[in-house]
């Protein structure tokens, strides 16, 4: 039968671990493995390679380590982590010197006196003297990326080639904790500039139509040659209602966080709490006993509406009363703010008139719909809208 070739990169991994475990110390391979899975339990790609550095010299007993990352360009090195180091280094290799070698030709690197190497470019100012040094590969599949390594073992000895095994197979775990961080890394810069969008987007329809809005009036009373005391007024809400957005559009930037260590039950409990003691208005939430996750945008939705609903119950409605109830089934979530106020019968000032046009917005951008009338058995005004859990539109009955 002829003799199959493995793959290079394969190969030189596979022949370095064969050789390393002539000893069978089993010992060492079980703190490989120990080692291996703390690693994932790091998504901070900091962290992660300094736990990468400490465990590869523990490992080796060797003096120090560090470990060299290559930028997703291919140029120069982005992370460089050491340990045993009087201080952290004040530049990055550049790969010209025998730390590049592993990286470059994707096998490892052992020498029983590093600096007679004929690449041996010397050490920096407040770098340890290197004499024995391993240095592996940091390979995921077919693609090397950086390098792990080692230097001085214990006693002036050699490095063996079980150390080199050893460093082998905990270098390729380190490798994919490496990949995984900086996949985490990439999804959270882009959920960051997905945020920033949207917060643009709610400041261009809100706070900016509000300013456009203002300007227009300013023009009108230039025109006039009266006082415009009902012009400026006019201007003076809208200011006070483009303030107000301005503040809603600054929470969102924390209102992730906060929804997700406190809750938003607790978020909507701080609104009433605050509405009672600000306004004296008799106020009350009502709950779910076993509220079910709901999409992020979905709780935002839901939190701007009620915010904006006891603000016009607080400003406009002259109600002594207000309920907030939340409620859903497999498919909606829904909330309803009640007051016992004067209702929309009346005229409404432009800043009620802003404020509905904003619940109204909001809830469509989470795909909802709500609904803003007038109570005509016990007076006041309802609101409510509803939001589908799973991303949906709710259809038109």
């Amino acid at each position: 039968m002829a003799k199959q070739n493995k793959p290079k990169s394969q190969a030189a991994s596979s022949d370095a671990i064969c050789e390393g475990y002539t000893t069978g110390n089993l010992h060492k391979l079980t703190r490989v493995i120990e080692m291996s899975c703390a690693l994932a339990g790091y998504v901070d790609l900091d962290s992660l390679l300094q736990k990468i550095v400490n465990s590869a010299v523990e490992l080796a007993g060797a003096e120090f380590g560090g470990v060299l990352v290559m930028h997703q360009d291919k140029t120069h090195y982005e992370y460089f982590k050491v340990f045993g180091c009087s201080h952290e280094p004040s530049e990055f290799p550049t790969g010209a010197g025998v730390l590049g070698i592993p990286h470059e030709e994707g096998h490892p690197l052992r020498s029983d006196d590093i600096r007679k190497h004929p690449r041996a470019v010397g050490i920096p100012h407040g770098h340890p003297e290197v004499k024995a040094f391993v240095g592996v590969p940091l390979r995921v599949r077919d693609k090397v990326f950086g390098s792990l390594f080692v230097g001085n073992s214990p006693g002036e000895g050699s490095f063996s080639r079980e150390d080199q095994a050893l460093l082998v197979a905990f270098a390729a775990q380190a490798a994919m904790a490496i990949e995984n961080a900086q996949l985490y890394e990439r999804t959270e810069q882009l959920a960051k500039l997905e945020e920033r969008k949207r917060i643009a987007q709610s400041l261009h329809e809100t706070v900016l139509q509000y300013l456009f809005t203002v300007g227009l009036e300013v023009e009108k009373c230039l025109e006039q040659a009266d006082p415009c005391l009902e012009k400026l007024s006019m201007i003076q809400r809208l200011i006070d209602r483009a303030s107000e957005e301005l503040r809603s559009t600054i929470f969102a930037l924390s209102f992730h966080s906060s929804v997700n260590m406190k809750g938003l039950p607790a978020i909507l409990t701080d609104l009433i709490e605050e509405l009672k003691t600000t306004s004296g208005i008799r106020s009350s939430l009502l709950l779910p006993r076993d509220l079910p996750e709901m999409p992020l945008a979905v709780s935002e939705a839901i939190y701007r509406i009620v915010r904006e609903a006891l603000s016009n119950v607080k400003k406009h409605a002259r109600a002594s009363a207000v309920a907030v109830t939340l409620s859903y089934d497999k498919r909606f979530v829904s909330v309803t703010i009640q007051d016992n106020g004067r209702g929309l019968d009346t005229p409404s000032t432009p800043g009620l008139h802003f404020g509905l046009l904003t619940m109204k917005q909001v809830a469509s951008n989470a795909n909802g719909e709500i609904t803003i009338l007038s109570n005509e058995d016990d007076g006041g005004t309802i609101v409510r809208a509803t939001f589908p859990m799973l991303g949906g539109r709710k259809e038109t009955q």
